[in-house]
């Protein structure tokens, strides 16, 4: 530090000659300062406006500048930036730091205000991972920190559960909600999305948080929460939704969302196979830290498929663990070899690969694999069908429809599917049909060049 900043910094803690009063804090947590025109009106054009533009108050012969939503902490640490270039950000308190940030943008401290952001943004794990939430709202609508909002807004996309969760969530501003609705790389569920945004809406309209149940709602509730959710509602991917998800989460709710699409959605429901631009899903940016030992899928399928299993757990970032039991061409293809490496060991994750295609088809069992002839009864089974592996929108999940028939258990098939054969492994030679599970696409025959069976640890 020069000699001449340290002058002015002792020159600003023995008050001689001072000409202006800054008043800062409230309730209880005030405290004046005593400065300096001609520095503050050199350093700061927000201060010189202020002096010079004669709008502060004058007593006694000295300017009174009254900042109540500033704290004494933070007006130190600027008096000291302005007097003697000192930006000490290691000893301050993180809270001290962000309350610096948003006031050096009321003040005009271009300088400062990009120091103290760069100084966050190095130092982002210790000071924006713990509650990107708060500093989210008080950074939105400020245009110098966006470098500083964007990462917040990549760490929420990459863990939303910091934001859904949240229990400030209910009170973010509508214009935040709408941002995140918008985004392709929101890593969470779209029937949780569904869920929370419901709780969001009802919380700006209090005559509902009493109703028990939707069925007593009536027009004018869901003409005020349609009012609330407007802006938001066209942002939900419902096509991803699975059909079953859709009909109890959804349709109760469903005078809530515009006719056309009301309609278009239930239509794909009915014929899923019929294409549309509107049907883009979330794309999830988050790297799998589940391993798996497979010559078929990676880790992003991995991802994908681990959500499908169980996506409250997935979402709270539990580990799956995928223990291989069966490779098709190291262990043999034959129904035998099957049920001796793979009958009762829980629950099950099937994968194979078609010949001269870059599909993945498969399916998931929870419950154990047998030989005896009868029959599995779940409704957490689904098959799935990832027509390009390059591409993971291109995935299409069908949850099982008749839980009695979900699995099949008979010593001359491998692993085998519903009541119809709605996917049966014979050898090689697989087949499909839609029996008791929805119609995706799946080949209604076709012959493997590999298949994989692991036990799914949760």
């Amino acid at each position: 530090m020069s000699d001449v900043c340290k002058d002015l910094l002792r020159l600003l803690d023995s008050e001689k000659n001072y000409d202006v009063v800054l008043r800062v804090g409230e309730e209880g947590h005030t405290k004046e300062f005593k400065a300096h025109s001609l520095i503050l009106c050199a350093r700061s054009t927000y201060f010189a406006a202020a002096i010079d533009g004669k709008w502060a108050k004058k007593e006694d012969n000295k300017y009174i500048v009254n900042k109540p939503n500033v704290t004494p902490a933070t007006m130190d640490f600027i008096l000291r930036y302005l007097y003697g270039g000192v930006t000490d950000f290691t000893s301050q308190r993180a809270s001290v730091i962000f309350d610096v940030l948003i006031a050096t943008d009321e003040l005009e401290l271009l300088g400062l205000l990009n120091d103290v952001q760069q100084y966050i943004i190095k130092k982002k794990d210790e000071f924006l991972t713990d509650n990107p939430v708060k500093i989210l709202r008080k950074i939105w609508l400020h245009e110098a920190f966006i470098p500083l909002r964007n990462i917040c807004i990549d760490i929420i996309c990459n863990k939303p559960s910091i934001l859904f969760d949240s229990d400030e969530f209910c009170e973010i501003p509508e214009s935040i909600l709408v941002h995140f609705l918008q985004r392709d790389d929101l890593d969470l569920p779209e029937v949780i999305i569904w869920r929370r945004l419901l709780e969001w809406g009802i919380a700006q309209n209090h005559e509902l948080t009493s109703t028990s149940s939707v069925d007593s709602w009536t027009k004018d509730d869901f003409v005020n929460l349609e009012k609330t959710l407007h802006q938001c509602l066209r942002h939900v991917r419902y096509y991803t939704f699975q059909p079953q998800e859709f009909c109890e989460n959804v349709m109760p709710y469903r005078k809530l969302l515009p006719t056309d699409l009301r309609e278009d959605v239930i239509r794909y429901y009915m014929i899923p196979e019929k294409n549309t631009s509107q049907r883009k899903p979330r794309m999830s940016t988050k790297i799998s830290k589940t391993k798996i030992n497979s010559l078929i899928i990676k880790e992003v399928q991995v991802g994908l498929i681990s959500s499908w299993i169980d996506a409250v757990k997935y979402v709270t970032h539990k580990e799956f663990r995928y223990e291989l039991l069966l490779r098709g061409t190291r262990d043999g293809f034959d129904s035998a070899k099957f049920h001796n490496l793979c009958d009762n060991k829980g629950p099950t994750l099937i994968v194979c690969k078609p010949n001269s295609s870059n599909a993945i088809i498969g399916g998931y069992n929870p419950l154990n694999w047998s030989n005896n002839g009868t029959y599995g009864n779940t409704n957490k089974s689904f098959l799935f069908y990832i027509m390009n592996i390059h591409n993971l929108s291109s995935a299409q999940i069908a949850h099982v429809t008749n839980s009695t028939y979900a699995v099949y258990y008979h010593s001359s098939y491998g692993p085998c599917f519903g009541c119809g054969d709605d996917l049966v492994a014979s050898g090689t030679s697989w087949s499909s049909s839609s029996n008791c599970y929805p119609n995706i696409g799946i080949p209604g025959s076709f012959a493997i060049q590999e298949y994989e069976v692991f036990k799914v640890i949760i």
